[in-house]
């Protein structure tokens, strides 16, 4: 502790005197101390894996599926938020600060970062910054009404958020952007307030993204999740089921993330140890969905397109209950997508699996599906002064694609393949989440 120094008591001089010795010592000894704290951060080891067999290791416990009661899930409502951050409603306006340059954010669709400053309900309730709200990080804004990504990505998330795969949560707002230069992509032109709508934002899946030393944009490849990941058969091509029911062809490596609840690493070791705790393997970036999928990821091909998802079947070969076949689903991956997903062979144990949770969602929880992403502000169903175009209104766009969805869930329920690794208890399978009734909203029995 530094004595407390009276200067009153002393002479003017020789208090100043003292006084800037102090004011210099005490500056010294926090410019130290600041000095080694930063010293002990950029010495501190980065959560990262330093052995590849550590990665392997997490891989092979990673969990893929939280079992859930599927037709409990609030689709418009999305997952739960955390308390401590500002919560997100179908509809809000987000009004925040612009902060970074969609260019300086990776990616090619268009976005920006923004700090929240208050979210304000369509009802005109109002949440501000208060010490219980811990939002302090930008948040990503997606935008443009014709950029086709922010409907999908939402569609995409909330099915496997409600089935009970791992998802990160995307969330359609209404944007007002203080400061926000004319073209926020690039950060280039005058700076005023501007509104984007429709827009989405993410809340990233709980968890530290980890890679091997030096590859921060690895993530994990389809070969990788059969060889190296140890849930269930069922759970593996489940997931794999789900991307061609979605047609997601984008499915690199780097969509994919590996991530820890917490990381331990243990210096004692060269290189060090590194493991974690509650790893899971998820998909991360789902924007190219709901359309027709194969090489080119284009905007208007691959990226809700209601003919294009409609027209393209699940299935390229699939059994019936009276002729079990070897099933293969129908996925063309892009040509960018190298090591990625490529029409898989799918067991009857994640057809199966699948099709159980499938066919728990409701008519409405379907349609909440694509209410919850406004795909009817999409351009095409407007006319250049944003009416309506003749004969299409919001109800007769969400019960087209409401039936496309029913359509496709029942090519899924149908069909019937080869077992893979048949469970002795079914129930693992037909009911994960353990309900009383499993409710079967298709016509076909799923199993």
């Amino acid at each position: 502790m530094f004595p407390f120094i009276k200067v009153s008591s002393l002479g003017k001089k020789t208090g100043r005197r003292i006084l800037g010795a102090t004011i210099l010592l005490l500056g010294s000894g926090a410019s130290v101390a600041f000095t080694r704290a930063a010293d002990d951060e950029a010495n501190k080891p980065k959560k990262q894996f330093y052995k590849a067999q550590d990665r392997l290791a997490t891989m092979k416990a990673a969990a893929l599926f939280e079992p859930k009661a599927v037709g409990e899930a609030n689709i418009l409502e999305g997952p739960t938020q955390k308390k401590k951050e500002f919560q997100f409603h179908n509809g809000d306006t987000v009004i925040c600060e612009f902060k970074t340059a969609g260019k300086d954010m990776g990616g090619k669709t268009p976005k920006f970062g923004c700090q929240i400053n208050k979210v304000v309900s369509a009802d005109g309730t109002a949440q501000t910054a208060t010490p219980e709200i811990d939002d302090s990080d930008p948040i990503k804004v997606k935008f443009g009404a014709d950029d086709n990504e922010v409907y999908a990505e939402i569609v995409a998330t909330r099915l496997m958020w409600a089935l009970g795969y791992y998802a990160d949560s995307w969330f359609s707002v209404k944007v007002e952007c203080h400061d926000c230069p004319d073209n926020p992509a690039s950060g280039s032109g005058n700076k005023t307030t501007r509104n984007y709508y429709p827009a989405t934002i993410v809340r990233k899946f709980p968890g530290h993204k980890m890679t091997e030393q030096n590859k921060p944009e690895q993530g994990w490849s389809w070969k990788e999740l059969d060889a190296d990941n140890g849930q269930p058969v069922y759970e593996r091509d489940g997931l794999k089921l789900l991307m061609a029911f979605i047609k997601h062809s984008d499915n690199k490596p780097p969509q994919q993330r590996l991530s820890c609840d917490k990381v331990n690493i243990d210096q004692s070791t060269q290189p060090f140890t590194v493991t974690c705790e509650s790893p899971v393997m998820l998909v991360q970036d789902v924007g190219a969905t709901f359309g027709g999928g194969g090489w080119f990821t284009s905007n208007t091909g691959a990226k809700v397109n209601l003919d294009e998802w409609s027209q393209k079947s699940l299935w390229n070969k699939a059994g019936s209950e009276a002729q079990p076949k070897q099933c293969q689903a129908t996925l063309k991956k892009s040509l960018s997508a190298s090591d990625g997903l490529n029409d898989p062979e799918i067991s009857e144990d994640g057809r199966r699996f699948d099709a159980g949770l499938m066919c728990q969602l409701s008519d409405k929880q379907i349609e909440d599906l694509f209410r919850a992403s406004h795909i009817a502000e999409m351009p095409k169903y407007h006319n250049s002064d944003g009416s309506f175009k003749s004969g299409v209104d919001e109800a007769s766009i969400l019960k087209d694609w409401v039936a496309a969805f029913k359509a496709k869930r029942e090519e899924l329920a149908k069909a019937r393949c080869l077992w893979k690794d048949k469970p002795a208890d079914l129930s693992v399978i037909d009911n994960p989440a353990k309900l009383a009734t499993v409710p079967n909203f298709c016509s076909a029995q799923p199993h």
